[in-house]
């Protein structure tokens, strides 16, 4: 198993630094990456935390959407088994299922993850109606293991992409995509600190959408992201977390949460986000005026969350305020072990 380890490992940095040398973080080709949809898995703690809970070990299995080294089973279950459903103007109905067994030292985790925007009406190049409609539908699979070594935690997992468009007979195929997720993740010996660094998304298209001889190969986001959790000695219930995500098309994003527990079952939680330009952006608005910048770079703005749990389950929920207007999600999930 040691052998099985070191070899996974350098496996990693084997796989990361290709992506290091291949034009990486080209912000000015935003939007060109395949399956976006991919990052709009996000469970109710994880949008509540606005995606900084990723150094944090946790009992919570959707932690790995954030970093798979931050997994860790529930004392005395071998089984969890967790779902959870999100809904809003960016999708009609998305979820995730999620099961984490344990083998020895290892975690092991399988999802299916799913989205369906609704019916589109269809446009042509000059914006009119076409008459058609479409429902576009995606789907996510994930594969993945945590476990420790002497220092650190490390996770790894492969994920494969479908989705598809449309319908337009004889053309239009379903997109198929790959990619393969990695973290790491430290905390001293009190657990009041902790600090993790972790890739996601490594991957890129392997089929297009459109059946016309010719193949686009468009990689995915490919982040990584760097975050870190700190516990105040003189408020022990409080955890505050931290990171920044480094999209390869996008430009860095900022995120901050923090969670309270309320006695031994309630947390509350909060998250904030906002990318480094936007950020930017706002100091050099309000020094020349009272107004703030309309645009975003990050389609959340601001969540809040609550969770409950205990020994047979564990619920949350979250809600989410999008930025620019385009209106709030909703997500609630349901974690069962045995």
């Amino acid at each position: 198993m040691d052998l099985l380890k070191r070899v996974s490992f350098f496996a990693v940095l084997a796989s990361a630094a290709p992506a290091l040398t291949y034009a990486y973080f080209s912000q000015d080709n935003s939007g060109e990456e395949a399956f976006s949809f991919v990052n709009t898995f996000d469970s109710p703690r994880n949008a509540a935390l606005e995606h900084s809970a990723g150094a944090m070990p946790s009992t919570d299995p959707t932690v790995t959407q954030m970093n798979l080294a931050a997994l860790r089973m529930q004392e005395g279950k071998k089984h969890i088994v967790e779902a959870h459903w999100q809904t809003g103007d960016f999708a009609e109905n998305q979820g995730s299922l999620f099961y984490t067994t344990q083998y020895k030292t290892y975690a092991i985790q399988i999802s299916y993850n799913w989205y369906d925007v609704g019916e589109i009406q269809g446009v042509d190049e000059n914006g009119e109606y076409t008459g058609k409609d479409y429902n576009p539908f995606g789907h996510l699979f994930t594969a993945g293991l945590a476990f420790p070594m002497k220092h650190i935690q490390f996770g790894a997992g492969l994920k494969v992409v479908a989705e598809k468009l449309a319908e337009e007979r004889n053309t239009d195929r379903t997109a198929i995509g790959a990619a393969f997720d990695w973290g790491l993740a430290w905390q001293n010996s009190s657990n009041s600190v902790g600090l993790a660094f972790a890739g996601k998304d490594f991957g890129s298209m392997l089929r297009d959408y459109t059946d016309d001889g010719l193949d686009d190969f468009y990689a995915m986001s490919q982040t990584f992201t760097a975050s870190a959790f700190f516990k105040p000695k003189s408020i022990r219930r409080l955890t505050i977390h931290t990171a920044t995500e480094f999209p390869r098309f996008t430009p860095p994003i900022l995120d901050l949460g923090a969670e309270y527990a309320l006695g031994t079952s309630f947390t509350i939680r909060g998250g904030w986000t906002r990318s480094w330009l936007d950020l930017v952006r706002d100091i050099k608005e309000l020094a020349a005026s009272n107004s703030r910048p309309d645009e975003a770079n990050t389609a959340r703005l601001l969540s809040l969350g609550l969770g409950y749990a205990s020994n047979l389950f564990a619920l949350d929920y979250a809600f989410s305020y999008l930025a620019e207007g385009l209106g709030m999600e909703h997500r609630v999930g349901l974690r069962v072990g045995f």
